[in-house]
C-alpha cells in the first residue's frame, strides 16, 4: 500500500472515533488488513472495505450493533468471520468478487438483512440456515461453483430477486416454487437436465433466465407465470416447447434459439405483447419454415399470429425439371399430366410453369399442386436458371436413357443442384426408355449424392413407367417441408387470386392496394409479398432501389424475355454488346418502360451491365467469347515494374457452375479496363481488372489442374501494395461463391519459397486460419516441401482479421517515417500508405457489421467527437460540451458529412462511461478515420441511435445506406456511391 493511501486509511479512521461517525469508507485504499478497533465503532451504520487486498476481515466487526450496510466485495477473502452474524441490525452484506469457499451458518441469523451479494466467489454450497432470512429481498450467488441448494431457500418468502447463475448445478429444489414475491430468478449458465413443474407457481415472476443448460424439455406449468414478460430458454436442447407457452398473456420477449426445435407451438400466434421471439440456429425447425424465419423477427410474429386467428394448410410446392436440351422435359410433364405425346415438341426457351396436381400419399381427399418448373436445357441458358433452383424443392433430372447418363451430363447437374439447393430431394428419370433402357451407376451416384430419392424409366411417347413415376412424385413431394404449411387464410385467399391472375405486371401500390382488399394486414404485407418472391410466385426484390418499381405477376415472363437477349445473334457476334438499338428489336413486343426494367434486373441477376462509354450500351457477360483478349503484355508489364508485390489464392470447388466468374465480372465492373472492341479485358472464364488509381492489376481465371483434372479460380493481384485490391476481389469473389450454398470451396495459399527454389506446395488457408485463433496462437508452420519455416502472420498478411494488428503496426511504422507528413504519405507509392489504411478501415466496418448485425441497424456507426465549436479538447473531456459529427465510410476517404450529421450530446461523461466497453477494441484502430481530424476522438458503437433520435427525418446527414457490390454495408455520400455504382441510372 502506498504511503500516501495508508496516511488517508489512518486519518479516515482517526476521523470516524473523533466524531464517533456512523459512515467509515476504507474502500480502494490498497488496504491488506483491518484494525480490530474498528469494532469500537459504536454508532457505526455504514462500513466501506471494498476493493482492497483484503484477505481476512477481524471478528470484532461483530460488535458493531448498529451496522446497517457492510460492503466487503473486491477482496481477496477466503472465509469470513461467523460473528458476523451478530449484526441484527445489518440490512445489506456484500462479499461479492472474493475468494470464499464457504460462508459461515450464522448469517442465517441477520434477521433484517434484505440483500445478501456473495457472487463471484469459489462456493460449493451454502448453508441451509440462509432460509431463516426472513426479511431479505435480493440474494445473489451467481458464478460460484455450487452443485446443490438447500431447500430452505424456498422460506425466504419476501425474496424478489433470485440470481443462481453461472454454477454447477444439476437440479434445483421444487420448493423454490414457494417464493412468492420472487419478481426475477437466473438459472442460466448451469448443468439443469430438467425443472421442477413447483416454478409454474411463481405468480409474481417477471423475468425466468434458464437459457445455458442441458434441458431436453420444460414442464407445462410454465404456462402458469401470469406476470412472465422474459423467458431465456436458449441454448439447450430443447426438441420442443410446451403449447401452454402460449398462455403467458404478458411475455414480451421469448428466446429459444440455439436448440434443436422441429417446431414451435402454434398457439405462440396467442401472444399479443411479444414483440421478440428468438429461434435462430434450430437447424431442424420446421415450423415456422425458414423462409418466413430469414425474413426476421417481426415476420415470424406476424405469420404466427396470422395463421393463429384463422389458418389453413396449403397443399402446395415446386417441381423443378432440370436436364439437357432435347431430354424430354417438356413432353414428360405432358405425359404426367395425362396430356397426349407430340413427337414435334419445340424446345423450351427460358422456363415454362404449368400446374401437375397428384393425390397425397396419405392425407385422404387432399390434392397436392406442384408448380412444375420446366427450363430449358440449352447452356445459354443456365446461368438464369440460379434464381430458381431453390431448397425446399423436388427435382426431376431427366436424361435421354437413349444416349446414356454420361451425355446426359448427370454428374454435371447433380452438382449444379447440390450447389444451388443442397437439401432437396432428386428423382432421376430416364426417357426415351422405348428406344434404349437405362443403364448407370445408380448405387455410385446415391453414395456421392445422398439427394437422389430414386431411378425411374418412363416413355412420353408410349406413357410406359409414367404411372411408377407419378407414384414416386407422390410419394416425395408428400414429404417436402412446404407441403401441408399452414397459411392465414387472407394470405392463402390472396395467394390463390395471384396465381389465377393473367395480368403480368403491376406496381407495389396496386399490389397493397389488392392486399388491403383481400383483408391482409398492414403488417403482414410485406411479409406475404416476401413469401410469394420466394417461393416463385412473383419476383419483387423490394429492398433494391433499383428493381422495387414493379412487381412481375409471371416470372416465366421475365425469362423468356432474357433469353431472347442470350441467344440474340447480333449480341453473341459482337461479343456481348447489347445496345438500345437491339433492346428495341429484341423486345419489340413490351410496352413503354417495360425494356428498361428488364434490362435493370439483367443487372440486378448480374447477368449484364452498362459501360462507362455510354448509358444506352449494355455487356452481357453470358455472351462474352471463351478466348481471351491480349490481355499478357499489360499484366507482364505490371510486374516488371521495381516495387511490385504479388499476392495470389487458388479457390477450388466442387464444380464451376454457370455464373462463375461471370456473374463477378458484372459485379465488379467498375474496375474495367476499357480497352478493345470488348470493352474491357474479359472473356468468358477470367478477367483483368484495374483499381481505381491504376496502381494494382487483379486477374481473375478458371483454370485446370493438369495433375487432377479438376477446374479451379484462381485470384491474382500485382502492385506496389496488393492486399487492399486483392480483398475487394476476393470479397466479390466470394459473394458470387455464397449463392450456391452447397458449393464445397477449399481455399489454397502458396508457398512464399523464401529461398527461391520454386517451390510448389500450397497451405490451405483454412489450416492457416485456425493456426492463428488458437490460444495461444500458432504462428509459424513447416513447408512440406521446401522444408522452410513460414510466418502464418506474414502469410496471412492483411487477409485475416487475426493479422490486423500487424496491418496496424505497418502503418504506425509508415506514419513514424515519414514524421507525421501526411502530405508524403499520401504520395508515397511505394510505402503503401493509403492502401493499407483502406483496407483498414475496411476490416473494421466488417467488424463493426458483425458485431452490431448493422444490416438491420437504423442508422449509420462511424462518427468522431469533438468539443463544442471545435475547443481545444480540455482534460476531462466529459466536462464539456460534445458533438457527435457523422462521418461517410467509404474506405480510404472517411469524411465528414457536409450538411447536417451533427449531433449535441448532452451528458457526455454519462455517455462515455456507456460507451467505454465498445470504444476499447476500435479505438486504435479508428484513429485512421482521418487523419485531417486532428485531435478528435474517433470512435464507433452501437448503441448511440438514441443520442440522434432528434433527427426524425432520419436524414444522417443527407448518407445513404448502400450495400457495395462485395456485399459491404457502408452509409456513403453521394459522390462515393457514384464512384461504387458508376454506371448506375
Amino acid at each position: 500500500m502506498s504511503s500516501s493511501k495508508t496516511a488517508e486509511a489512518e486519518r479516515r479512521i482517526q476521523q470516524a472515533f473523533k466524531t464517533n461517525g456512523t459512515s467509515l469508507n476504507l474502500s480502494g485504499l490498497e488496504l491488506h488488513t483491518v484494525p480490530k478497533e474498528l469494532g469500537n465503532l459504536a454508532n457505526l451504520t455504514n462500513l466501506y472495505l471494498s476493493q482492497n487486498q483484503l484477505t481476512a476481515v477481524p471478528r470484532e466487526l461483530g460488535n458493531l450493533a448498529n451496522l446497517s450496510v457492510l460492503y466487503l466485495c473486491q477482496n481477496q477473502l477466503t472465509a469470513v468471520p461467523r460473528e458476523l452474524g451478530n449484526l441484527a441490525n445489518l440490512t445489506v452484506l456484500s462479499l461479492w468478487e472474493n475468494q470464499l469457499t464457504v460462508v459461515p451458518r450464522e448469517l442465517g441469523n441477520l434477521a433484517n438483512l434484505t440483500v445478501l451479494s456473495l457472487w463471484e466467489n469459489q462456493l460449493t454450497a451454502v448453508p441451509r440456515e440462509l432460509g431463516n432470512l426472513a426479511n431479505l429481498i435480493w440474494l445473489y450467488l451467481s458464478q460460484n461453483q455450487l452443485m446443490a441448494l438447500p431447500k430452505e431457500l424456498g422460506n425466504l418468502a419476501n425474496l424478489i430477486q433470485l440470481y443462481l447463475d453461472g454454477n454447477q448445478l444439476t437440479a434445483v429444489p421444487g420448493e423454490l416454487g414457494n417464493l412468492a414475491n420472487l419478481v426475477r430468478l437466473h438459472l442460466d449458465r448451469n448443468q439443469l437436465t430438467a425443472v421442477p413443474k413447483e416454478l409454474g407457481n411463481l405468480a409474481n415472476l417477471s423475468v425466468l433466465h434458464l437459457d445455458q443448460n442441458q434441458l431436453t424439455a420444460v414442464p407445462k406449468e410454465l404456462g402458469n407465470l401470469a406476470n412472465l414478460s422474459v423467458l431465456h430458454l436458449d441454448q439447450n436442447r430443447l426438441t420442443a416447447v410446451p403449447k401452454e407457452l402460449g398462455n403467458l398473456a404478458n411475455l414480451t420477449e421469448l428466446h429459444l434459439d440455439q436448440n434443436r426445435l422441429t417446431a414451435v407451438p402454434r398457439e405462440l400466434g396467442n401472444l399479443a405483447n411479444l414483440t421478440e421471439l428468438y429461434l435462430h440456429q434450430n437447424l431442424d425447425l420446421a415450423y415456422p419454415s425458414p423462409e418466413i424465419i430469414e425474413q426476421g423477427n417481426k415476420a415470424i410474429l406476424t405469420y404466427l399470429r396470422e395463421q393463429w386467428k384463422d389458418g389453413e394448410r396449403q397443399w402446395i410446392s415446386k417441381l423443378l425439371v432440370v436436364g439437357e436440351g432435347r431430354a424430354g422435359k417438356t413432353s414428360l410433364l405432358r405425359a404426367l399430366r395425362g396430356e397426349l405425346f407430340e413427337a414435334q415438341q419445340s424446345s423450351t426457351h427460358g422456363i415454362e410453369i404449368e400446374t401437375l396436381n397428384l393425390p397425397h400419399s396419405v392425407e385422404p381427399d387432399i390434392t397436392m399442386n406442384l408448380n412444375t418448373w420446366d427450363f430449358g436445357g440449352q447452356e445459354i441458358y443456365h446461368a438464369t436458371h440460379k434464381f430458381f433452383l431453390t431448397n425446399r424443392s423436388l427435382f426431376l433430372l431427366v436424361f435421354n436413357a437413349g444416349v446414356g447418363f454420361e451425355q446426359g451430363k448427370l454428374i454435371y447437374w447433380l452438382k449444379t443442384i447440390h450447389a444451388n439447393a443442397p437439401d432437396a430431394p432428386v428423382i432421376l428419370v430416364a426417357t426415351w426408355i422405348d428406344e434404349r433402357h437405362a443403364d448407370l451407376p445408380l448405387s455410385d451416384l446415391k453414395q456421392q449424392f445422398p439427394q437422389i430419392t430414386g431411378l425411374c424409366e418412363a416413355s412420353n411417347k408410349t406413357g410406359e413407367g409414367i404411372k411408377e413415376l407419378q407414384q414416386a412424385i407422390i410419394n416425395t413431394a408428400a414429404e417436402l417441408p412446404l407441403m401441408g404449411e399452414i397459411w392465414p387464410t387472407t394470405w392463402l385467399k390472396f395467394a390463390k387470386a395471384i396465381r389465377q391472375n393473367e395480368g403480368k405486371q403491376a406496381t407495389p401500390q396496386q399490389f397493397w392496394a389488392a392486399m388491403t382488399k383481400a383483408k391482409v394486414s398492414e403488417d403482414s404485407q410485406p411479409v406475404l409479398t416476401k413469401w410469394l418472391h420466394e417461393l416463385g410466385d412473383i419476383l419483387f426484390f423490394q429492398d433494391d432501389d433499383e428493381v422495387n418499381d414493379l412487381i412481375i405477376l409471371k416470372p416465366q415472363w421475365v425469362t423468356q424475355h432474357i433469353s431472347k437477349v442470350l441467344t440474340a445473334e447480333e449480341v453473341i457476334k459482337s461479343n456481348g454488346i447489347f445496345t438500345r438499338q437491339c433492346m428495341d428489336r429484341v423486345w419489340a413486343d413490351l410496352p413503354p418502360g417495360l425494356p428498361d426494367f428488364f434490362l435493370r434486373l439483367m443487372e440486378r441477376f448480374d447477368l449484364s451491365y452498362r459501360t462507362r462509354e455510354s448509358p444506352d450500351i449494355s455487356l452481357v457477360v453470358e455472351c462474352l467469347p471463351f478466348e481471351p483478349p491480349a490481355f499478357q503484355p499489360l499484366w507482364q508489364q505490371k510486374q516488371q515494374e521495381a516495387n511490385c508485390k504479388e499476392i495470389s489464392m487458388k479457390f477450388q470447388v466442387s464444380e464451376i457452375l454457370p455464373g462463375i466468374p461471370t456473374w463477378f465480372i458484372a459485379r465488379q465492373h467498375r474496375f474495367t479496363i476499357d480497352q478493345g472492341e470488348r470493352r474491357g479485358l474479359h472473356w468468358r472464364t477470367g478477367v483483368l481488372f484495374q483499381d481505381r488509381d491504376a496502381k494494382h492489376l487483379g486477374l481473375v481465371r478458371t483454370l485446370r489442374d493438369e495433375s487432377t483434372n479438376a477446374d479451379y479460380l484462381h485470384l491474382t493481384v500485382r502492385g506496389p501494395v496488393p492486399h487492399n485490391f486483392f480483398d475487394v476481389l476476393r470479397e466479390g469473389l466470394e459473394l458470387t461463391l455464397r449463392r450456391y450454398p452447397g458449393l464445397k470451396v477449399t481455399r489454397l495459399l502458396p508457398c512464399p519459397d523464401p529461398e527461391n527454389t520454386n517451390c510448389i506446395h500450397e497451405f490451405d488457408y483454412a489450416n492457416l486460419t485456425m493456426r492463428l485463433e488458437r490460444i495461444p496462437p500458432r504462428e509459424t508452420i513447416e513447408c512440406p516441401n521446401c522444408l522452410e519455416i513460414i510466418s502464418v502472420t506474414q502469410l496471412l498478411f492483411g487477409l485475416h482479421y487475426t493479422t490486423q494488428d500487424a496491418v496496424i503496426a505497418k502503418i504506425d511504422r509508415l506514419q513514424a517515417s515519414n514524421q507525421g507528413n501526411f502530405d508524403a504519405l499520401q504520395d508515397s507509392v511505394e510505402q503503401g500508405f493509403t492502401e493499407l489504411r483502406e483496407l483498414v478501415q475496411r476490416e473494421v466496418l466488417r467488424e463493426i457489421r458483425t458485431v452490431q448485425k448493422q444490416i438491420e441497424s437504423p442508422c449509420p456507426s462511424v462518427f468522431v467527437l469533438r468539443p463544442d465549436d471545435r475547443a481545444i479538447w480540455q482534460k476531462d473531456i466529459g466536462s464539456q460540451r460534445i458533438n457527435l459529427q457523422l462521418y461517410c465510410e467509404h474506405p480510404g476517404c472517411f469524411h465528414p458529412v457536409q450538411e447536417g450529421g451533427l449531433y449535441p450530446i448532452d451528458n457526455p461523461k454519462q455517455w462515455l462511461q456507456e460507451m467505454t466497453p465498445h470504444l476499447n477494441r476500435l479505438f486504435g484502430i479508428l484513429k485512421y478515420v482521418t487523419p485531417v481530424a486532428g485531435p478528435w476522438l474517433g470512435v464507433s458503437a452501437p448503441d448511440y441511435s438514441e443520442l440522434i433520435k432528434n433527427d426524425r427525418a432520419q436524414t444522417w446527414g443527407n448518407l445513404t445506406r448502400t450495400t457495395t457490390p462485395e456485399g459491404d454495408v457502408m452509409w456513403l455520400c453521394k459522390d462515393h456511391i457514384k464512384e461504387i455504382y458508376p454506371t448506375s441510372s
